[in-house]
């Protein structure tokens, strides 16, 4: 597990348009050192439930978003591949900026990074 300053997670509160297209998430061969035990089901979709959901679901309206984008939810796997590199630099950046009160350890985020990093799977 590395922690690489990149991208950012939980896509953040306000809209910085950004392409996104729901395709295979690619691995990083140099962050990605060896297969990983992480994926969807046992860690992520906590993940994102324990620190995204709050604000990034298509079930919170937009008076409980907190200036989360509307079109930004992180209900599906597949929501979180298509918004992978914003994910990657708001939540396990140098500075991350997700959630905005705080949130995972350092060590969890590292782990949201080495699942991304990897693949996705």
């Amino acid at each position: 597990m590395r922690l690489l300053v990149s991208l950012v997670l939980l896509v953040g509160c306000g809209s910085d348009a950004v392409d996104h297209t729901p395709n295979d998430p690619p691995v990083d061969p140099e962050a990605c050192e060896s297969e990983t035990y992480l994926r969807y089901d046992n860690f992520a979709a906590g993940f994102s439930a324990d620190w995204c959901r709050g604000c990034h679901s298509s079930a919170v309206p937009e008076g409980g978003r907190q200036d989360a984008p509307l079109d930004v939810n992180f209900d599906t796997e597949a929501d979180l591949v298509t918004w992978r590199d914003r994910i990657l630099v708001r939540a396990t950046g140098d500075q991350p900026t997700m959630p905005p009160a705080g949130g995972p350890s350092e060590e969890e985020r590292q782990l949201l990074r080495e699942w991304i990093d990897c693949g996705m799977p």
